[in-house]
């Protein structure tokens, strides 16, 4: 079981400032274990958990890090649709707010990200089947060259299924995933 990291000591010592304190710390780690920053994972957070929305500099105070870390990071984030700009009416500030469906967020960076890896990877494995069968053509395959080719199509096969399936959580229906993955 792994160890459970200390949040940062809140300066009030209230309950639920070292709950916050926690949550942004633990999105922190999971944000850059999905191969985000740190801070981004933080950013978010925080804003997640506030009432109101923040400036870049409140945010930047809160987090203890530089006001530059925080603009990389919202903007990140703004791309995204994880956070939204709010304009006040009278006043010059940027305020930020997090996206509060978390739903929309995983669907934006999953549709843009993983689906385009996943498929750039199908039409690559779909490529290197193709080479090798062109050689299947024009003679008798060795057998390392038949496994090879087995295994490129089993690789293009896994993924493919995996970016439909990728396609229909993000979608809004229901799943069969028996049905997908063809064992009626």
């Amino acid at each position: 079981m792994a160890a459970r990291r200390q949040a940062p000591a809140s300066t009030t010592g209230r309950p639920l400032d070292r709950a916050q304190d926690l949550t942004v710390e633990t999105m922190g780690r999971m944000a850059e274990f999905w191969g985000f920053t740190r801070t981004q994972g933080r950013v978010f957070c925080l804003l997640f958990l506030s009432a109101k929305p923040m400036t870049q500099a409140e945010l930047a105070e809160q987090l203890d890090v530089s006001a530059a870390n925080v603009s990389m990071s919202l903007n990140g984030l703004l791309r995204w649709g994880a956070v939204h700009k709010v304009y006040e009416k009278g006043a010059r500030k940027v305020l930020y707010e997090a996206e509060p469906e978390l739903r929309k967020i995983i669907r934006s960076v999953l549709g843009g990200r993983e689906q385009n890896e996943l498929q750039d990877a199908v039409d690559a494995f779909a490529e290197a089947v193709d080479v090798v069968k062109s050689e299947r053509g024009k003679r008798q395959l060795t057998p390392q060259e038949e496994l090879v080719r087995e295994r490129i199509q089993h690789l293009e096969s896994v993924v493919r299924t995996s970016n439909r399936i990728l396609s229909l959580l993000l979608g809004d229906g229901r799943v069969d995933v028996k049905r997908e993955l063809g064992e009626r």
